[in-house]
């Protein structure tokens, strides 16, 4: 994305030497171009059909934000939300999303663990944050869940798949 004079432009294609953006709001037909590093205007934005939003660029900026938490910490989702909207503006409480879409685009960010090239779980997932043990039992179909107290759960690979 791209912020100009409180217009947001978003990609719609890159060439060899350059990229083109279109405007945020798909009924207008402003137009710009950068150079592909997209540090310089190749040419400058076309004329919009509407009045610029400011109050919309707190809202993509916090987006921005819980994206990248997201994607480099294992904080819980509601740890991540609420130091983000603890310093976002009142003023622009408006163009701010619902926490379900919020945690949402959080889960979408985070990478699902992948098998070991043997097939089994990551060592990471085969033990509790305490470092303890919960895995008794590993096979290519089955997997038996244990803890302190010897309850047992039984769980197939295809229902862990899910």
């Amino acid at each position: 994305m791209i912020l100009h004079e409180c217009y947001i432009y978003t990609l719609e294609r890159s060439a060899t030497t350059k990229s083109i953006f279109r405007c945020r709001n798909r009924d207008c037909k402003a137009r710009c171009r950068t150079n592909l590093s997209m540090d310089t205007f190749l040419s400058l934005p076309t004329a919009h059909c509407h009045a610029p939003n400011p109050e919309l660029i707190p809202a993509i900026q916090l987006k921005n934000h819980i994206k990248a938490r997201a994607a480099t910490t294992d904080e819980q989702t509601s740890l991540i939300l609420h130091k983000a909207l603890r310093t976002y503006p009142l003023n622009a409480a408006g163009q701010l999303p619902k926490t379900d879409a919020l945690a949402l685009t959080i889960r979408r960010q985070r990478t699902a663990p992948t098998l070991d090239p043997d097939g089994r779980l990551p060592e990471k997932l085969r033990k509790t944050d305490r470092g303890e043990d919960f895995i008794l039992f590993e096979s290519k179909n089955l997997i038996i869940f244990y803890d302190k107290k010897q309850f047992i759960y039984f769980e197939t690979v295809q229902a862990l798949a899910r």
